[in-house]
């Protein structure tokens, strides 16, 4: 749940397609472009571009969909600069002119507080009217043409187009701001190829323990305040213990909450550098009842995880962000069978691989982002990390998952960088089974996934049996 993790473009794009992104370089920015983003005195919000230079068309780099599959921005920006709009072009939000270079844009917006695919949530909403804004959604890169914009990958990583150092300066005046774990009064000027994280803004005090610092929602039911204060240290005490200490300084903690309009529970949350992001609203979190508190618990641990699997060490590519994804599902998991012996791990665990089975059908795994299925990286990555695991206990029945997960964390630290080769290489080393047969259902997909991983759990001493088209766990 990282950043724009961007991957090498397609080798087939053929020259005379990259043209149009090679001549909007050939005019480099002299400055950087300056966004302002402010409150007024009436609680409304303005975003203002002043761009390096003027080009035809800017792009924002990050343009994940909203979870119904339509583009958020266009529910949240109202332009109002003349001659300029806002399209969708391919796989990206574009301000587009009226045939003249843009040089500065107007926009009033509408702060979008709901979940968005595979990104950050673009703004969080406290219910004293604080708010989180990710500061990384508000940057922009030139084309030399609207057009340019169809030619332009999901993934940018290694695609020749400019970036450009941009200055963002967030105004909300009388307001506490904090960001990267200090506090600024009235505004905060950041640099956002630098500087990508939530900012909040609000009338609350940052608080303060042993295990992180940050904002916690006075709204928050009671129950709720106290898992946090009283579960959360004692999660990272886990963690660290097994797995060393994570990459980074004293995490903040951002927990806000959405009030009781929506029926039901919602936990949302991320992990960004040195950052836990949770969005918790419902009727359902009000009653604190045992199964909700388990579902809370593990819902920390998995976003507590990352630190782990996601900071220290993240997918290199986007695609196979099925190792961090996974990987903190089943830390959780542990990290909650540990604190809580009658806590149903199998159930859980079970639910993961009838969910890979019923989204993934025969399709590559490394695919499941471009084709919208993003919890298949959650799930099959899960059940991917069992395989691990138990190959790891079948070698040394004193082995577990963390002690298979330090050979993948440990020899990549210093890059913090880890692929699908470093994972087959450490299952490999610990006698994993179907190391060729993995790498075919990350990158070609397999005919028939429950007899795939029924092969691949029960030969890496995972007790399972099928069921007709189901895979169980016995």
């Amino acid at each position: 749940m990282r950043n724009v993790r961007l991957f090498v473009a397609l080798l087939g794009l053929a020259c005379a397609t990259l043209a149009p992104l090679q001549e909007a370089t050939a005019r480099p920015a002299k400055g950087p472009t300056e966004v302002v983003l402010s409150r007024d005195s009436d609680g409304a919000w303005l975003l203002e571009y002043r761009f390096a230079r003027a080009a035809p068309a800017w792009f924002f780099v990050r343009s994940s969909n909203a979870l119904h599959g339509k583009p958020w921005r266009a529910r949240s920006l109202q332009v109002e600069t003349p001659g300029v709009r806002l399209e969708r072009i391919g796989h990206y939000d574009v301000l587009v002119g009226d045939g003249r270079p843009l040089s500065s844009v107007r926009i009033r917006v509408t702060p979008y507080i709901d979940p968005i695919i595979a990104d950050y949530q673009p703004v969080l909403a406290f219910s004293d009217g604080g708010v989180g804004i990710y500061s990384d959604h508000h940057l922009l890169a030139p084309l030399a043409s609207s057009a340019a914009a169809k030619e332009l990958p999901l993934d940018l990583n290694g695609f020749p187009f400019e970036q450009v150092a941009t200055r963002l300066t967030v105004r909300d005046p009388g307001k506490a701001l904090l960001f990267e774990g200090k506090l600024y009064r009235d505004a905060i000027k950041l640099k956002l190829e630098k500087q990508q994280s939530y900012i909040y803004s609000g009338p609350a005090r940052a608080v303060a323990t042993p295990a992180f610092v940050g904002i916690i929602d006075p709204g928050l039911p009671q129950w709720t305040r106290d898992e946090l204060d009283r579960f959360t240290p004692r999660l990272f005490d886990f963690y660290t213990q097994r797995l060393g200490k994570p990459t980074g300084a004293r995490p903040t903690l951002l927990a806000a909450w959405g009030g009781t309009a929506f029926k039901g529970v919602s936990q949302g949350g991320s992990v960004l550098d040195g950052m836990v992001v949770m969005n918790l609203k419902g009727t359902g979190m009000v009653d604190p009842k045992p199964a909700l508190i388990a579902q809370t618990r593990w819902f920390i641990g998995h976003e507590g995880a990352h630190f782990w699997m996601g900071q220290t060490v993240r997918a290199k590519r986007r695609s196979d962000s099925w190792m961090t994804e996974g990987g903190a599902d089943l830390m959780a998991v542990r990290a909650l069978a540990h604190y809580d012996p009658a806590y149903d791990v199998r159930a859980r665990l079970q639910r993961s691989i009838d969910a890979c089975i019923a989204v993934n059908g025969s399709k590559p795994l490394s695919g499941a982002l471009e084709r919208g299925e993003h919890r298949a990286n959650y799930d099959c990555g899960a059940v991917l990390m069992m395989a691990a695991e138990g190959a790891a206990r079948k070698r040394d029945a004193k082995s577990d998952l963390f002690t298979w997960l330090q050979m993948l964390i440990e020899p990549n630290r210093k890059t913090g960088l880890v692929t699908a080769d470093d994972w087959i290489g450490a299952f490999t080393a610990v006698g994993g089974v179907g190391a060729a047969d993995v790498r075919m259902f990350l990158d070609r997909g397999v005919p028939d996934p429950a007899a795939f991983i029924t092969e691949l759990l029960a030969a890496n001493g995972v007790a399972v049996r099928r069921d007709g088209a189901r895979v169980i766990l016995t």
